[in-house]
Parts: C-alpha cells; sequence; structure tokens
C-alpha cells in the first residue's frame, strides 16, 4: 500500500465523514471510460513518437496515461509536482524550469507543466523556447473543451485539480472558489469559480475521475483497507489543506447540523481565499443569527455574516453583492446602512446577477426604498430578462401591462413569453401573452388569439388555482369586446372548486366563481358563493377586501353581474 493510500486509510479510521465512509464506489465518470476503453499504443510508445518528432492525439496521450498499470505511483507523483509548481509561478518563476520538466517527465500532456515552462522562458527571455510550450498549452486547452464544456451535466476532463486551476488561469481567469462534489456519474469532480478580468464570477465544472480512480486502484491492492468511497477521498484531501475539499466537508456537515464543525473546516477554507467557504459559512452565520433572542449572540453572529460576505465581495462575488445588499435593505444592519445596500444591488446588476436587477426593477417599480421610477424599473427588467431570467420576463409583461405605468410596449415582450411557453409549457407566460393579445399591447388585438393562449394555459396547469382563476376572473367580467366567455369561465372554475378544498377556502377564488354564476344568470348560486367568500375573508382578517366583496354580493342580490377593465 502506497503512502497515498495509507493516508486516505488512516482517515476513513478517523471517520470525520462519520456513517459516510462506507458508501459503495460509485459510477466511472467519462475520463475513466476513456482510460478503460483505450485500446491504443502505450503511453511509452507515444512518448518515444513525440521525442521522434511525430504527431500525437492529446486526448491519446492522456487516455494511454490513465491506462498504466501503476497508474496510482504516477498520479502522486503529478500532484506532488504540479501542486508545489502552483506555489511558485508569481513568486519564483525561476524555479518552474525544473518542476516543469519533472512534470513533464511525468506525464507528457500536462497542461500545468507547458504552461509553468512557458513561464519560465518567458521570465529569462527566451520565447523561441516558450513558443513550443505555448502550443501544447493551446492544443490542451482545445481537446478539453473539446470533451466537455464546464457544466455539471459535461464537465471539463482534468487529469489532477491542479490542472483545472492551470486551465483557468491560462486563461486569463483567476481561480476564486472550489468545492468537490460527488455523483453517481461523475464520482468525484471540481466545482471552480473564477473570476475573468473585467467580467463577473463565473463556475466550471471538471471531471476528476482519474484521480478517485488512482487512488481506488491503489485500495484495490490492499486487503485490510476499509471500503473506499469519494468521501474517504475528499476528506484525505482535506487533511492535507486542499481548501475545495474543506468546503465541502464544511457544507455537507452544515446539512447535518453539525455547525460548530462545520464552521472549523470552512474557516480553514476561506483563510486559503475560497470564496464559497465564506458564502457558506455567512449563511449559517445568518441562520445563527435568525435563531437566537439573545442580543449579544445576534450581534456577534451578524458580524461574522458581514465580514464573510464582504470577503466573498472582495473576491468579486456578485451572489454575495445580492445577499448582502438585501439584508442591508432590510434593515438588518441598521437603518443608516440601507443605502449601501442600493449601491450592492447596482454593482451585483452591472455584474449580471439577474435577481438582483429584479429586486432593483421591483423597488423602483412599487417605489420601495426607493422614489418609485418605473423608467428605471423597466431598465432593470429587461436586463434582467436579457439574462435569462424567466420570472424576470413574466414580471416584465405584467410590468408593461399595468396601466399606471405609462409606459411604451415592448415586442420583446412578446418573443420572451413565447420561448416560455413553447420551451417551457410556461403557463403563466400562455396567461401574459392572453392578455397582452387582449389589450394589444405591442401587438395588435385579437380577442380570437387571446382567448386561444387562456385557453392553452388552463390545460398546461388545469390544477394551478392561480392560473385557472385569473382566466376565469377575466373571461367572466372583462369589458373588452368579444373577450368575455361566460360559460367556458363557469366550467373551468366549477372543475377547480370542486376538486381544490383550499381553494375553496380562497375569498377571491370563491368571488370568482360566483361571479361566473352569475354571468351565466345563476344569481341565487352566486350569492350563497359571495357569502361564502365574505365569511372566509372575515374569518381570515382580509380586511382590505371586504368591501369589494359586499358589493359584488349587493349587485348580484340586485341581479346585477360585474364588469370591469380587465385584464
Amino acid at each position: 500500500m502506497g503512502f497515498f493510500t495509507r493516508c486516505v486509510s488512516t482517515f476513513l479510521l478517523i471517520g470525520v465523514f462519520a456513517g459516510c465512509q462506507t458508501s459503495s464506489p460509485l459510477t466511472h465518470g467519462t475520463s475513466s471510460e476513456e482510460a478503460a476503453s483505450y485500446q491504443g499504443p502505450a503511453y511509452q510508445q507515444l512518448t518515444d513518437k513525440i521525442s521522434d518528432g511525430e504527431s500525437v492525439q492529446i486526448a491519446d496521450l492522456r487516455s494511454a496515461f490513465l491506462a498504466q498499470d501503476d497508474l496510482p505511483a504516477h498520479m502522486e507523483r503529478l500532484e506532488e509536482l504540479e501542486t508545489q509548481a502552483l506555489q511558485l509561478i508569481d513568486d519564483e518563476p525561476l524555479k518552474l524550469g525544473s518542476i516543469g520538466s519533472a512534470i513533464l517527465d511525468t506525464y507528457q500532456a500536462s497542461l500545468t507543466g507547458h504552461y509553468v515552462m512557458s513561464r519560465f522562458y518567458a521570465h529569462v527571455n527566451s520565447p523561441e523556447a516558450a513558443e513550443p510550450h505555448l502550443l501544447w498549452v493551446r492544443n490542451i486547452r482545445t481537446d478539453i473543451e473539446a470533451h466537455g464544456d464546464g457544466s455539471r451535466d459535461r464537465p471539463y476532463p482534468a487529469v489532477t485539480a491542479i490542472e483545472a486551476q492551470i486551465y483557468a488561469i491560462s486563461g486569463q481567469m483567476m481561480p476564486v472558489g472550489s468545492i468537490y462534489q460527488t455523483g453517481e456519474i461523475y464520482p468525484f469532480s471540481l466545482l471552480l469559480q473564477v473570476k475573468p478580468a473585467d467580467l463577473p464570477i463565473r463556475g466550471m465544472n471538471f471531471d476528476l475521475s482519474s484521480v478517485y480512480d488512482a487512488t481506488r486502484m491503489d485500495f484495490a491492492g490492499s486487503t485490510d483497507a476499509p471500503e473506499f468511497s469519494p468521501f474517504s477521498l475528499i476528506g484525505y484531501l482535506a487533511k492535507r489543506g486542499d481548501s475545495a475539499a474543506q468546503a465541502a466537508i464544511g457544507a455537507f456537515l452544515a446539512t447535518q447540523d453539525r455547525t460548530d464543525d462545520a464552521i472549523d473546516w470552512l474557516r480553514s477554507a476561506s483563510q486559503r481565499g475560497n470564496l464559497i467557504a465564506n458564502s457558506v459559512l455567512a449563511r449559517i452565520y445568518w441562520d445563527k443569527a435568525s435563531a437566537t433572542s439573545d442580543p449579544q449572540q445576534r450581534s456577534d453572529a451578524l458580524d461574522e455574516v458581514l465580514e464573510n460576505y464582504l470577503h466573498a465581495v472582495a473576491l468579486g462575488s456578485t451572489d454575495a453583492m445580492y445577499a448582502l445588499g438585501v439584508l442591508y435593505l432590510n434593515g438588518h444592519f441598521g437603518e443608516e446602512n440601507k443605502t449601501s445596500g442600493i449601491a450592492l444591488l447596482q454593482q451585483a446588476a452591472s455584474g449580471e446577477h439577474s435577481e438582483a436587477a429584479m429586486f432593483l426593477a421591483h423597488i423602483n417599480y412599487v417605489g420601495e426604498l426607493v422614489p418609485r421610477n418605473p423608467a428605471i424599473a423597466r431598465e432593470y427588467y429587461v436586463r434582467a430578462a436579457l439574462l435569462g431570467n424567466a420570472f424576470a420576463k413574466r414580471s416584465y409583461a405584467r410590468f408593461l401591462l399595468d396601466r399606471d405605468t405609462g409606459q411604451a410596449p415592448d415586442p420583446r415582450a412578446i418573443v420572451w413569453l413565447e420561448e416560455l411557453a413553447e420551451q417551457q409549457d410556461d403557463a403563466e407566460a400562455m396567461l401574459l401573452l392572453g392578455n397582452l393579445h387582449a389589450r394589444g399591447v405591442g401587438l395588435t388585438a385579437s380577442p380570437r388569439r387571446a382567448i386561444g393562449w387562456y385557453k392553452k394555459a388552463v390545460k398546461t396547469a388545469p390544477q394551478d388555482a392561480g392560473i385557472v382563476n385569473e382566466v376565469a376572473w377575466t373571461l367572466t367580467v372583462s369589458n373588452l369586446t368579444g373577450l368575455p366567455r361566460q360559460r367556458y369561465a363557469l366550467s373551468i372554475m366549477d372543475t377547480l372548486m370542486d376538486a381544490n378544498e383550499e381553494a375553496r377556502m380562497r375569498p377571491e377564488y370563491l368571488d370568482t366563481w360566483a361571479a361566473a354564476n352569475a354571468a351565466n344568470g345563476d344569481f341565487a348560486r352566486a350569492i350563497i358563493l359571495q357569502e361564502q367568500a365574505l365569511e372566509v375573508a372575515a374569518a381570515l382578517e382580509f380586511e382590505e377586501v371586504i368591501d369589494i366583496l359586499q358589493e359584488h354580493l349587493d349587485a348580484f342580490r340586485n341581479g346585477q353581474t360585474i364588469t370591469e377593465t380587465a385584464p
């Protein structure tokens, strides 16, 4: 059993991941399958070809390297050298030459090895010697991108975690946070948060099945070793000071309500500049602040929330800007700091954080925390919608339909809603398209098309009480010529209210049901239902709706239907 395996075995016996270390090994990921199915020349044969000036495919070289019988020893050596190289890149470039050569002797297609060699030759002013390594860097990056896109479903392949970081660095992106993840398809992967120059932080996923498999291979040679799992590997790496592993353990322990243990691990990760750890710590301390009634404990916890979010903000996290901004605006750090919340939200929104843009749109729309300004609200709705926020697209349509905003139509709202309706079967988008067609907002008014969208919305979400109620109300009371469909409205309300006990306890739904009955001539039934609506509203102390419900009841008693401007 090698040193690496002995250390993992020892960690298993320590049991930080109590209850997890007996998990069965999970399914191999893409790079594992690549190596297992590799039928080409041996790794040494390929490196000999390179020495002879022949070209070799990067993917073949990687697969051959991972297919070696003594892979654990090679991986241990590679990881040790690459870790040293990463530590020396910025401060001691003259030492990179020897380390880079040693890395490439171990693994010829190491992105880390070629990158540090290019940095070394650039430092000693030898561009001609650097150029072959720069070519390798470009080719390896191209190969990585050919095998994945960095998403959770299609992670980039990386032989080591350091190679994942060098992929980011060689692409002019600064790693600012990381956490290991496990799953059935990819047993061991890395989420790396990176900060491109002048752009928002983004996440990239890397498949590290090679690291997992090399360690598991080493374990297979020992009959007395505990059962191996991704959790035990993460635990070993955490003990070695790997901040991604420490963040993973901390996040896991937090879900198990072992907050004190979680905080210890997360603090260690945050001290290495891991903003994921700062973000998790901030949430833990916010939960502590919310749960205590002791003023001093709450104050201490809020101080920790502030400190950790500010660390993440300093690293460029728009998520932290948004979270802290909302806390400021809600007065958790004093009334005098509320304006700081607006500035943080604006900074996050300028960094393409759609939720921050939505928050700013809302407060400018309703005049909450800031003076009401529909023009500014419109700008933020559009910004959030352009970032792909489906809620923003729907909210923007409702904003444009609000007669009090005085805003001109926007044809993009139609396009966005149609995309949601067609691609995601979004019933609310269908309802809003009905409203836009009914009113002629951004297009020519068409009651026929409006009704088509309304019916499609109900067919898509027949159990969604909010959707059914809004369609039924509009088609019952609208003053728009050609739009009302009273019999259809009553039919869908009967179906909803007969099947949905919770809906029958909502005064606004009872009101619609009563209005639909009245519109179809059954005033006796309408009166009974409206009386129920008033009783429910009184029981729930919905004082703000009692007067309008009473007006409707009086109308029904006088044999009158309800007509109003709708939608």
